[in-house]
Formats: structure tokens, sequence, C-alpha cells
């Protein structure tokens, strides 16, 4: 299982790579982060970023990180059922 820091540091380094001009224009955004392990399995999380004031200045900040084993299976639903 990978830290907090990790991932929340692999997330920033994507939000890096995201073009200035479009960040300004988005309040929240969100990441899928990939991890290959040893035995060749990927773990991967999904990132919310929102953006915040630490410090008293503008940036982002994680919001949440969800982690694959909280993830749930959607129940089966019934064909033409609308739920």
């Amino acid at each position: 299982m990978h830290t907090d820091k990790e991932i929340k540091d692999k997330a920033f380094a994507q939000l890096e790579k995201i073009d200035s001009i479009d960040l300004k224009q988005l309040n929240e955004i969100d990441f899928e982060v990939s991890f290959r392990n040893l035995d060749g399995s990927e773990e991967r999380f999904a990132v919310f970023l929102e953006r915040g004031f630490v410090d008293d200045k503008e940036g982002w900040i994680v919001r949440n990180i969800v982690y694959p084993d909280k993830l749930q299976k959607p129940e089966h639903k019934e064909d033409g059922k609308i739920e």
C-alpha cells in the first residue's frame, strides 16, 4: 500500500503538466493515480483536488483520496429499471 504522500505527490505532478490557463478556469479536478507493484499488479487511486487557500495563498489542495479497497462494485440492476 502506498502512503498518502506518495499518492498526493503523483497527483500534483500530473497537475503541473496541465496548462496554467486551463487550470485558471477550474475550481476542482480529479486524477487517477496508479502505481506498478513489484509483482506486476497495478494499484489505482482516485485523487480529488480543489482550489483553496493554504497559508493565506491560493493553491490546490487534496480534498479526497479514494483507495482501491474502498471502492464498491455497483449493484446489479434489472434491465429497463431506473433507480
